[in-house]
């Protein structure tokens, strides 16, 4: 109304305006229409198409705007379209309307959300105005009604209102002035919605994720569509596995979650749990015979990759439902994909999660698979102490429940702490005992490759080598890509430290074209380094830094400080 009043000299004929919410009929709005633009009552003909047609020849050759407000669809619109000007304001995209040009008009950023706060209730920009505005979530209606609540209360501090709004239980209660509330608004779009969408928007309610992809909203009962509709949702693009994502507001959010759906979070979890064990078992394929395409290994990283920041919100939703089972199994499954992309503060937050849910369900075995996941946290962060308690810990669990084969996975972490710490002698003690134990043939591979970083570092070379093609055969027949290729790394600086520059070379080309079959761009950063140490010394000096500078660029975009340092230092040696 704002901009058509702005444009109103553009328009001497007039301004039509309806508001379709309260004139639902386009009938009756064609007969105020007419009668504002001179047409006696009397001559207003009864039927439909007749007022079209007078209202087209009435509005012809006449420089008129036409503003039709909160339009339901386009079977609304289509009988007031003329040739004036027209614009139309919907929750709705109403696609049936060929030719129209579409805004989509979003929330307000905090910059204009405040400004609104600001002009509405008098109150300075300070920072309780700042937390109010974060509060209505840049919703006009939301900060129009507490910037109403503030002008009529002078008594009232902004510290007060933010105290108000911040339990959620009663936020929307207290979202009110007068005979306006931010409740009407949510409720208009959902009392118009068919049942199978007002069941996908309780639904959702339930969880607190900051978007989710069509899987999710069809599995709750459909209606995506009719809820971007509504205005209760929004399309939030296509992510990286081709799925459609959509977002909601925090108020709509609360909305939903007045009108609850049971076991939603159960229901979800069960679904959940087995897309993630099927993605990790891609990543961590361990048995022979069951080794997965690199195109499934690609494809479900690329899932993970999409649901990402789902998954970790669902963990703390499931923690804050007391649903302790699917929290810690979920944090569990999650610990290989987050540990590889480097995802840390992901894991410690699902980690610390599942170690409490654990504890409080009292289940023994997840709390020890917990503690061996933290221990493979801090081993990443390269947090030697700290990862020597969760594993001793673990450990301890281990042998008390008398899992043999979770205390070799164990020990052999164990292993890797005594090695970071140069225990050397304690770190092969540990490995060989692992080895000798082990029934599996993945766990005969994983020793094997720590044991020959150890005596890799005890500069015992040929020992080191043997350890590590027995490792990437292990993880050839297993079809263990990712572990593979870490493997061949591994080889691949034993060969150089040797002098066996085409082994170095060829093992490190082995694992960089494992890496880019999978779409690993860390994994192919690391083959990028090695390559380089090789370049360099077979003399390419040229050629090593530009390996080495495109692998420090991906180390830095991904945030693995470490690896960022070694590919820096092997950049300032001549």
């Amino acid at each position: 109304m704002h901009a058509a009043w702005r444009a109103r000299e553009s328009f001497p004929d007039g301004i039509l305006y309806a508001d379709l919410r309260e004139t639902t009929a386009p009938s009756a709005v064609l007969e105020d229409f007419l009668r504002w633009l001179g047409c006696p009552a009397q001559a207003i003909p009864a039927g439909l198409e007749q007022r079209e047609r007078l209202f087209r020849t009435y509005t012809a050759n006449r420089r008129l705007l036409v503003l039709l407000d909160n339009a339901a669809g386009e079977a609304q619109v289509r009988p007031l379209l003329t040739s004036c000007p027209t614009v139309v304001t919907s929750r709705s995209s109403l696609g049936g309307l060929t030719g129209a040009t579409r805004l989509s008009v979003g929330v307000l950023d905090q910059q204009d959300a405040l400004a609104l706060l600001v002009a509405g209730s008098g109150r300075p920009a300070d920072e309780a105005l700042h937390r109010l505005a974060r509060f209505c979530g840049g919703l006009p209606i939301a900060l129009r009604i507490a910037a109403s609540r503030l002008a009529a209360r002078p008594n009232w501090t902004v510290d007060y209102l933010v105290g108000l709004l911040e339990d959620e239980h009663k936020r929307l209660d207290r979202l009110h002035a007068g005979d306006q509330t931010v409740r009407s608004v949510f409720a208009i779009g959902y009392e118009g919605l068919p049942e199978p969408a007002r069941r996908t928007l309780r639904g959702l309610g339930a969880l607190s994720a900051p978007d989710f992809a069509d899987w999710l909203t069809d599995r709750l009962g459909g209606g995506a569509e009719a809820l971007v509709d509504a205005g209760l949702l929004e399309t939030h693009g296509v992510d990286a596995a081709g799925q459609i994502r959509y977002r909601m507001h925090d108020l709509t959010r609360l909305f939903a979650r007045e009108q609850p759906l049971p076991g939603v979070l159960a229901e979800v979890s069960e679904l959940v749990l087995a897309r993630v064990r099927a993605s990790r078992f891609s990543l961590v394929s361990g048995d022979p015979g069951t080794a997965v395409a690199t195109r499934d290994i690609r494809e479900s990283v690329e899932w993970l990759d999409a649901e990402r920041p789902f998954l970790v919100s669902l963990v703390a939703d499931l923690h804050a439902a007391g649903l302790d089972e699917p929290c810690w199994r979920l944090a569990h499954l999650l610990g290989p994909y987050l540990e590889r992309h480097r995802f840390l503060d992901d894991w410690r937050a699902v980690s610390q999660r599942a170690l409490e849910s654990a504890r409080r369900a009292g289940d023994d075995r997840g709390e020890a698979l917990v503690l061996l996941g933290q221990g493979d946290l801090h081993l990443a962060e390269r947090e030697w102490d700290l990862a020597h308690e969760k594993l001793r810990l673990a450990l301890g669990m281990f042998l008390r429940q008398g899992r043999t084969r979770d205390v070799n996975h164990t020990r052999r972490r164990l292993g890797r702490v005594h090695l970071e710490r140069d225990r050397l002698e304690e770190a092969e003690r540990a490995l060989l005992a692992c080895l000798e134990a082990a029934d599996h043939q993945r766990d005969a591979a994983d020793a094997e490759r720590v044991l020959g970083a150890v005596l890799r570092r005890a500069g015992r070379l040929e020992e080191a080598a043997v350890h590590l093609l027995a490792a990437v055969d292990h993880l050839t027949e297993l079809g263990d890509r990712h572990r593979q290729a870490d493997a061949l790394l591994d080889l691949s600086a034993v060969r150089l430290a040797q002098g066996a520059k085409p082994d170095a070379r060829a093992a490190a080309e082995r694992a960089r074209g494992i890496a880019v079959r999978l779409g690993d761009r860390l994994l192919d950063a690391y083959a990028l380094l090695a390559l380089a140490g090789v370049n360099r010394a077979e003399g390419a000096a040229g050629r090593a830094r530009e390996l080495a500078t495109a692998a420090l660029e991906v180390f830095d975009e991904t945030g693995d400080r470490r690896a960022a340092a070694n590919a820096r230092a092997f950049l300032s040696t001549p």
